[in-house]
């Protein structure tokens, strides 16, 4: 995890072109380190830009799009808008946390794979598939190329597993590998998914707005240290994407008092806030242009 997350850091501003000032060391370094982590590097930053283009457009964002009330067939449900909650240990505890925990250590491959929590027009698009609906045609080779980086780390791991063993490979690699998907995927969930933060349709959006549509949270210094702040530093990063990472804590102190009451940022624990949010953000109005989430719960009854 010490080794991986930094990587993960790494590819992450190798595709906003912030690593370097170099383009090709950015491209080289992001296709090496995104490789070597099972990531299609030019996929990603394909979709990834299109997210930071069009943040908390319900059309034209790439990730985290919430799905309607009759996409999940609860038409004759009730429709609770997502503060109105009870204990966060109320109904299914149990199934919710599976649940949960299954989307933190497994949802990045799957968005990878079938695009999961992606928007109407690509749900099932594959981020390794060069003529998938999410790409233009003359992208064609970028994503090959992506695919190649993936075989060749594959390739390493299979004759890893045959030197050393399967067991080992499992354990020094695959290990790591479900501990920076349960963050990358955590932290990414976090700072979109919130009761408070809203959704907007084409003719109520624009770029100003969905950037600020994140969440900045703390974990506490001993993480915020571990995760290099990429979690209370995010609204920055949305507003200016291109920053380099080691830039944005600083950013963010001057980015607090210039929006004011349109900074979000929330303390709460956050294994709490995961749970709370997952549970109880299920989706949105099918009609309306500027959409919160809300879920199926009767909230109790003040007395």
């Amino acid at each position: 995890m010490r080794i991986f997350f930094p990587l993960a850091l790494s590819e992450n501003y190798s595709g906003h072109g912030s690593f370097s000032a170099n383009r090709t060391i950015n491209n080289v370094t992001g296709w090496v380190l995104h490789s070597a982590l099972l990531v299609p590097y030019y996929a990603w930053r394909h979709s990834h830009s299109q997210h930071h283009k069009n943040t908390n457009n319900l059309t034209r964002d790439e990730v985290f799009v919430p799905r309607t009330k009759s996409y999940r067939g609860l038409q004759d449900k009730p429709s609770t808008p997502a503060w109105m909650t009870d204990s966060i240990f109320d109904e299914t505890p149990l199934y919710h946390l599976a649940m949960v925990t299954a989307q933190s250590l497994f949802g990045w491959p799957m968005y990878l794979y079938r695009n999961a929590s992606g928007p109407k027009y690509s749900r099932g698009a594959s981020h390794f598939n060069p003529t998938a609906v999410l790409f233009r045609a003359e992208q064609f080779g970028q994503i090959v190329i992506s695919d190649i980086g993936l075989l060749l780390t594959i390739a390493v791991l299979t004759y890893a597993c045959w030197i050393f063993s399967p067991a080992t490979v499992a354990f020094y690699y695959g290990v790591p590998y479900l501990m920076v998907n349960f963050w990358l995927v955590t932290i990414t969930f976090l700072q979109h998914t919130d009761a408070a933060v809203p959704h907007y349709t084409d003719d109520s959006w624009n770029f100003v707005r969905g950037a600020l549509c994140t969440v900045d949270r703390d974990f506490g210094w001993i993480l915020n240290t571990c995760l290099h702040h990429i979690h209370d530093s995010h609204v920055a990063h949305h507003i200016f994407s291109q920053m380099p990472h080691y830039h944005a804590t600083e950013a963010t102190v001057y980015l607090k008092k210039k929006l004011g009451k349109h900074y979000r940022f929330d303390s709460t624990n956050f294994l709490v806030a995961l749970y709370h949010n997952f549970k109880h953000c299920q989706f949105i109005e099918d009609t309306g242009s500027v959409l919160f989430f809300r879920n199926t719960s009767t909230p109790r009854q003040q007395s």
